[in-house]
This record gives structure tokens, C-alpha cells and sequence, in this order.
């Protein structure tokens, strides 16, 4: 059973970075390459060629905003609502400094410092 390419386009552009030179890749759907182990496809960085997997969050529109960005959410009270107090922070844990390297740890969480290994019990 042969892998088929898929046959339809979204017609979108989309634009990611190369994490390997740090260049800009553009391209269509078009001139991806699909292949059964990823089935999103990917294309090759024109500079380094360097497969670089698709994905659609890396849609873009003509001007060159994100396609799929999320709205941005403001949680704001409604209008003429209570506002509750705001409880005040909980006392922080006492902390000690290791006797070797000086790094805080919590006494009776930690056992051994996290830096150096010195058992602190």
C-alpha cells in the first residue's frame, strides 16, 4: 500500500524560523513533503536544508499576523460587581543555607542539598 499525498490546499501561507541557521522559511502547502512516519508533512530550510517539521499554527495572513491566534482573554470583573478582598500570602517556609555551599533549601524537605550533595540532616 502506497502512501498517498494529500490532494487538497488550504491555500494558506505559513512562515516558521530554522532552528539550525535561524532563518525565515516561507511556504504554501503546496511545497510540502508528507511522509507516512509524519503525516503533517515538512519542508527543507532554503539556507541549511534542514527539515523543519509543519505545523498550522505557523499560518500567517498576507500581512503577516498569525492565521489561529488565540483571542486574548481579560478576566475583568462585571460592572458594578463586588470585588472580593484579596487573602493575604501564606507566611513563606523558613529556610536554611547549606553549611558547604550556602545554597537554601527547606529543612525537613530536603535531605541533601541540590548543589553540592552534602547531607543536610
Amino acid at each position: 500500500m502506497a502512501f498517498k499525498r494529500a490532494l487538497w490546499h488550504s491555500g494558506l501561507t505559513y512562515r516558521q524560523t530554522c532552528p539550525k541557521c535561524h532563518a525565515g522559511v516561507e511556504y504554501t502547502d503546496h511545497s510540502l513533503d508528507f511522509r507516512p512516519w509524519y503525516a503533517d508533512g515538512f519542508v527543507y530550510c532554503p539556507r541549511c536544508q534542514n527539515p523543519l517539521r509543519h505545523n498550522e499554527a505557523y499560518a500567517v495572513n498576507p500581512d503577516g499576523t498569525p492565521v489561529y491566534a488565540s483571542p486574548v482573554q481579560v478576566n475583568q470583573p462585571a460592572p458594578g460587581a463586588p470585588v472580593a478582598p484579596v487573602a493575604p500570602a501564606a507566611p513563606a517556609a523558613p529556610t536554611a543555607a547549606c553549611p558547604d555551599c550556602g545554597t537554601a533549601y527547606t529543612p525537613g524537605v530536603a535531605h541533601f542539598c541540590a548543589n553540592c550533595g552534602k547531607k543536610l540532616d
